[in-house]
């Protein structure tokens, strides 16, 4: 049996690890364990004060067209 494996750099801690070709994973084995207690970016809601509305802006013109005040 042959096992084609790659020699990486851990992103979270900066170790050299043994990856096989096949795995995509960019952290060693003890910085996967500790990130997979945070959320997921997709799982995150958006907090804070919702979005204003954008207010409509009238030009004179048309306020004038309507019957508006001049």
């Amino acid at each position: 049996m042959e096992l084609r494996v790659q020699l990486k750099i851990c992103e979270g801690c900066g170790c050299l690890w043994y990856r096989v070709q096949t795995q995509d994973s960019v952290y060693c084995k003890n910085c996967a364990t500790k990130l997979r207690e945070f959320p997921s970016p997709e799982s995150r809601k958006l907090r804070g004060r919702p979005c204003r509305k954008p207010v409509a802006k009238v030009w004179p013109d048309e306020l004038a067209a309507m019957g508006g005040a001049r």
